[in-house]
């Protein structure tokens, strides 16, 4: 891991995410349907929800298709311009901007994430809660649901990073390099893959302001520290966010949260909406 042990593992998982999501109880408590346990259930589960998501284009609508549609056109329009806006950021860094990205992208690091996880299961052994043990293990399944699929598209792919050369759209597939592996971000996939969770699992709007705020500084951070294109970032990211929120409808119990964010698109309109439920 090293450097300064990925800042102290990003200085104790910021302290414990203020601790443990702002307390315990802003996870929603209520008596869940399942135990939630790492356990041959979970293992069970994760089986099916892994299946469900593959397969789920086939029962996929208009407004599914739309959304894709929507996706892929702002990956394109990010693509056109990755030069410039990698360009942009070159000429605007600093040292305390590489600091400051250098810090952030931690969190997107799996070491961070692991441990963000394990941490979060642990806590809801030792508080007896089995909403922060649902939330671990439904962040685990989506954090390696979401890995696998980028992953596999990485290699698939084969887009070289910008550092490795000047040209954005350079590509050699079934390539095994890192150097290669840039098209979607991993970072970007993986934070908003657990963010998504821990947002559809809290009661607290603060919460998911919190979480998909960090997570969108660490998409950016890894445009400016050019491991990535703006492309890359962009679509790991909608990678992430939406096999989150597949897993949490996959596994919703009949009490909803109360506020949400929501990116919704539709044939009329493209929004950030923030629902309240009463």
């Amino acid at each position: 891991m090293n450097s300064h042990n990925k800042k102290y593992l990003t200085v104790f998982l910021l302290i414990w995410f203020v601790p443990v999501c702002f307390f315990p109880g802003t996870l929603r408590a209520e008596k869940l349907s399942q135990e939630y346990r790492f356990n041959k259930e979970f293992f069970k589960a994760f089986g099916n929800d892994w299946a469900d998501i593959i397969t789920s284009p086939k029962g996929w609508g208009k407004s599914d298709f739309l959304n894709l549609s929507i996706i892929a056109g702002g990956g394109a329009l990010f693509a056109i311009f990755d030069k410039d806006i990698n360009h942009t950021f070159i000429e605007n860094r600093s040292n305390e901007s590489e600091d400051i990205s250098h810090f952030v992208s931690n969190i997107g690091h799996g070491a961070f994430l692991g441990s963000f996880i394990a941490s979060l299961y642990a806590s809801g052994e030792i508080f007896q809660n089995h909403s922060l043990r649902k939330t671990a293990l439904l962040s685990l399944e989506s954090w390696m649901i979401s890995g696998a699929i980028v992953t596999t598209m990485k290699f698939l792919i084969g887009r070289q990073r910008p550092k490795e050369n000047e040209m954005a759209f350079f590509f050699k597939p079934l390539s095994f390099k890192s150097s290669l592996h840039s098209f979607p971000s991993g970072h970007a996939s993986s934070v908003f893959a657990v963010a998504a969770v821990v947002a559809g699992q809290s009661d607290k709007f603060y919460v998911d302001l919190v979480s998909y705020t960090l997570a969108s500084l660490v998409a950016i951070s890894r445009v400016h520290d050019s491991k990535h294109w703006a492309s890359d970032v962009f679509i790991g990211s909608a990678i992430g966010y939406f096999i989150g929120k597949k897993i949490s409808e996959l596994n919703r119990d009949q009490k909803s949260k109360r506020v949400n964010i929501n990116f919704n698109f539709s044939s009329k309109s493209q929004s950030l909406t923030f629902s309240f439920y009463f």
